[in-house]
């Protein structure tokens, strides 16, 4: 079963021009990559490749922003995975949509605005600064219902993607919305006890993290912010590890200062965790387009959540 996951995990990256003349040089890449067929359309497709829409949404008497993109090549005839993106506090989606570039993946792209609050900027339900107001689980229904009403959705490809407090709340709905996601990714993640509750029992859901050692926003072996506690992040991991009863992981150097850590056997059968530690990394989307901290920047992000949820299609590894 390992070696299958890992050489179909090869191939996906193979497939979509990611692979280079060695692995390091392959995580450089940036995402490049074709849609692939799938079945299951269930919204009226009445949008066209390459296009970016803005839509507005009323939540509990919030009026609620998003961005809706689709990928080159996108048919109303075939249904197209789904990633919501979650920026980190104080960004706006747009600049999201720029540095991230998963735009650039074959999927419906979806950048939700997060609510600025009164002591301080743009933020999610996930922590204790954010909008008394936010009501962002529900925020995230809406935008489902109105994505799969108006695009041509591959439902059992939904994903959520987010970075530092945008984390977080991937990892909250996660919990809270079963058997929305297929898979979350997070990078520089804030997990704080707001974005924990409710999940003590929820069933496992297949999660990636990135995470530089060197974090200064996050601390990668905790701390207390805001007068809570921010957990260490192998803590965090192992925690996701112990409610999905997870094998032993497989463990490599994926580039110079990063180390990726997979734990492919969990239950039930078809469920992932996986952690990238960046050594020496800092509190950034790794291979973002912005200079400097060289350790974050020597893999891209895009392309291995892309190549982790290309992973966890209904029904690829039999029962």
């Amino acid at each position: 079963m390992l070696s299958r996951r890992l050489a179909l995990s090869a191939g996906v990256l193979a497939a979509a021009g990611l692979l280079g003349g060695s692995a390091a040089q392959c995580m450089l890449a940036a995402p490049r990559v074709e849609a692939e067929t799938a079945a299951g359309c269930s919204g009226s497709a009445n949008l066209s490749a390459s296009t970016s829409v803005a839509r507005t949404v009323t939540v509990n008497g919030v009026e609620r922003h998003f961005r809706v993109h689709l990928p080159a090549g996108y048919s109303k005839n075939r249904a197209t995975p789904l990633i919501l993106a979650f920026h980190g506090r104080g960004e706006r989606a747009a600049m999201f949509e720029r540095y991230t570039q998963i735009s650039r993946l074959p999927a419906i792209a979806v950048y939700p605005e997060g609510l600025r609050s009164p002591e301080g900027p743009r933020s999610w339900q996930s922590a204790p600064y954010a909008n008394a107001k936010a009501d962002d689980v529900a925020f995230t229904r809406a935008i489902l219902r109105i994505v799969r009403a108006q695009a041509c959705v591959d439902n059992s490809r939904v994903f959520a993607v987010g970075r530092s407090n945008g984390g977080g709340l991937a990892n909250l709905l996660a919990c809270r919305l079963p058997g929305q996601f297929a898979a979350v990714a997070m990078v520089s993640a804030a997990f704080y006890p707001q974005g924990q509750r409710g999940c003590e029992h929820a069933p496992p859901v297949s999660r990636i993290e990135f995470h530089g050692t060197a974090d200064p926003i996050v601390p990668y072996d905790g701390t207390r912010k805001f007068g809570y506690p921010l957990p260490a992040i192998p803590q965090e991991v192992g925690g996701w590890v112990r409610q999905a009863g997870c094998q032993p992981p497989v463990q490599r150097r994926i580039a110079a200062e990063t180390v990726r850590t997979d734990w492919y056997l969990c239950r039930p059968l078809g469920i992932m965790i996986s952690h990238v530690r960046i050594d020496g990394g800092t509190h950034r989307w790794p291979g973002s387009t912005d200079a400097g901290w060289r350790p974050s920047n020597r893999i891209n992000a895009a392309a291995l959540i892309w190549q982790f949820f290309a992973l966890q299609r209904p029904g690829l590894y039999g029962s």
